[in-house]
């Protein structure tokens, strides 16, 4: 089997745990770009900032961010997006006015957050957590559903962080009960939930993706390292997981390389191409 389109997960695949980016990584893909394979970036990132990544790698073509939500070469020319509908993103709002969490609005042109007055160690991770903000303009409004509904702001992605997992587990059972249409995604690694549709997911739009270029799942190599990731593995033909990741993702996987502080992605690409003849390209 040639593969042709091999896709790739920025966190815990291309960046290491201190984020940054290996050289051994930058020459794998220049590698297997060579030989005619088609590069993508898959992530829950903001087009903005997966957008800095591939000029890292040197890469101009289409990446697929938010999660699956957006696909797109240039952030003003995207091809396929799955935005939350204005009524949906603000009855969201509404419920999460409920508790005292900050809420992210996430366009692909903007951001939106509440003004809120959070304990001393919420604003620790609000800092974090909207590190994204970085790449374009951060709106702060005093009622976030009031905004939303006034300005018809249909977003690809909304996010809340909390100061206590009490708080997070009723926000995440009120809202899968009273907004039908929509994911609610834990992050294990801090005291946050994201919201999205349910067509917005990252397997959807890969098969989207390779549909637009004439490439077939089989034809597929799919490397992710995030315990979300396992459903997107499952439609590839060879779905690799870092030597880090969750438990459960290695088992979903075809194939476990080394640890992303190993050189696992670059082991993986020389070992599945080295042997891979020059793939003609029509895209």
């Amino acid at each position: 089997m040639n593969y042709r389109l091999l896709a790739l997960g920025i966190d815990g695949v291309i960046l290491k745990e201190n984020s940054r980016l290996a050289r051994s990584t930058k020459e794998a893909i220049e590698f297997v770009r060579n030989k005619g394979v088609y590069v993508t970036l898959v992530t829950h990132r903001s087009y903005q900032h997966a957008n800095k990544i591939a000029k890292m790698l040197k890469m101009d073509h289409e990446m697929i961010c938010y999660g699956g939500g957006f696909i797109a070469g240039r952030v003003d020319k995207p091809f396929y997006v799955q935005r939350m509908p204005v009524e949906m993103a603000r009855d969201l709002a509404f419920e999460l006015e409920r508790f005292n969490c900050q809420i992210i609005v996430e366009h692909e042109n903007f951001e939106l957050t509440n003004r809120t007055h959070q304990p001393q160690n919420l604003l620790g991770k609000m800092t974090v957590s909207v590190s994204d903000s970085l790449f374009y303009p951060q709106t702060v409004v005093e009622h976030m559903s009031e905004h939303v509904d006034l300005h018809r702001i249909a977003p690809l992605r909304m996010k809340a962080n909390f100061d206590s997992n009490e708080e997070e587990a009723a926000a995440a059972e009120l809202i899968e009960k009273r907004i039908p249409g929509i994911s609610v995604i834990k992050q294990y690694e801090e005291l946050s939930l994201h919201f999205k549709l349910k067509e917005a997911n990252k397997a959807d739009a890969l098969l989207y993706l390779g549909h637009e270029l004439g490439i077939r799942p089989e034809e597929m190599v799919i490397t992710a390292a995030k315990a979300e990731d396992e459903g997107v593995l499952k439609i590839a033909g060879l779905g690799v997981a870092m030597g880090q990741s969750p438990i459960q993702l290695r088992k979903s996987a075809n194939w476990v390389t080394r640890s992303n502080d190993q050189g696992g992605l670059s082991y993986m690409i020389k070992e599945v191409f080295r042997k891979q003849m020059k793939a003609s390209q029509n895209f």
